[in-house]
């Protein structure tokens, strides 16, 4: 369970972080900013690369594996010594790599675009948080940079958020699951001692940095950067928790959330 809770999370940020690039491309930021952000990913899916070539899946989907960070390779070569990469080019390996992913996770728990497209959004969840936490610290170091940077990053993370909370509502209020011989709706089956974990993952995983991301705009409003960095580094420690959580239950139970 906790390897493949790994495996997972570890691909889908490694294969979705880039895409925070996106975030700044109106007005690219200079002096490096970017290298740590293209190495990171690299790493993280290269580590992650070596456990899959290990894992007993088809090796259709190893081969697929191993032409994403081919790719995503190449170009974060050659975009290590440009002033700031291209967000369309950064994209390309992306996109592969979410056809692994999805390849993996169904090869791990089970096929269903609903369960992908959830663990998609919740990858950009996750990787939005560190892009914005990552870009606050950005500010300590280099001074008068223009606030519309971080403000893009808070408000992408915030709408993100935002879409989990409605997805969750509506699964919640509609959704069922099968426990015991019994048909359960979501909210029910979260009564049961099974099921109350789950409560911590939609406290930590989406009300948490829904309602603290309100405070870290207000914070972002007064140009205070420093107390917007921390209050966006304290909801990065509750989305990942509430990820892991989140996924506990997406592979024991099937319930995308």
């Amino acid at each position: 369970m906790l390897f493949k809770i790994s495996i997972l999370t570890s691909l889908i940020f490694s294969v979705i972080y880039p895409l925070c690039f996106w975030i700044s491309y109106k007005d690219p930021l200079k002096n490096n900013f970017h290298k740590f952000h293209i190495g990171l990913p690299n790493i993280v899916g290269g580590i992650t690369l070596v456990f899959l070539l290990l894992l007993d899946i088809p090796s259709p989907i190893k081969i697929l594996a191993v032409l994403w960070k081919l790719s995503f390779l190449s170009v974060s070569s050659y975009s290590w010594k440009k002033e700031y990469p291209k967000p369309l080019l950064m994209t390309v390996p992306c996109a592969l790599g979410i056809i692994t992913f999805a390849k993996v996770q169904e090869a791990l728990i089970g096929p269903g675009l609903t369960l992908t497209i959830i663990s998609i959004l919740a990858g950009l969840i996750f990787c939005s948080s560190l892009f914005a936490m990552n870009l606050g610290h950005w500010y300590l170091n280099v001074h008068g940079l223009p606030m519309s940077h971080l403000a893009r990053a808070t408000y992408t993370f915030w709408l993100l958020v935002l879409l989990r909370f409605i997805w969750d509502a509506y699964v919640l209020l509609t959704g069922h699951i099968l426990y015991s011989g019994d048909s359960l709706y979501i909210w029910q089956f979260m009564m049961k001692t099974d099921g109350f974990f789950l409560l911590i993952a939609i406290f930590f995983g989406t009300m948490f940095p829904l309602v603290s991301l309100y405070f870290a705009t207000e914070t972002l409003k007064l140009k205070n950067t420093q107390a917007t960095t921390g209050i966006l580094y304290v909801i990065l420690c509750g989305v990942i928790l509430g990820d892991l959580t989140y996924k506990y239950y997406l592979i024991k139970f099937g319930i995308a959330l």
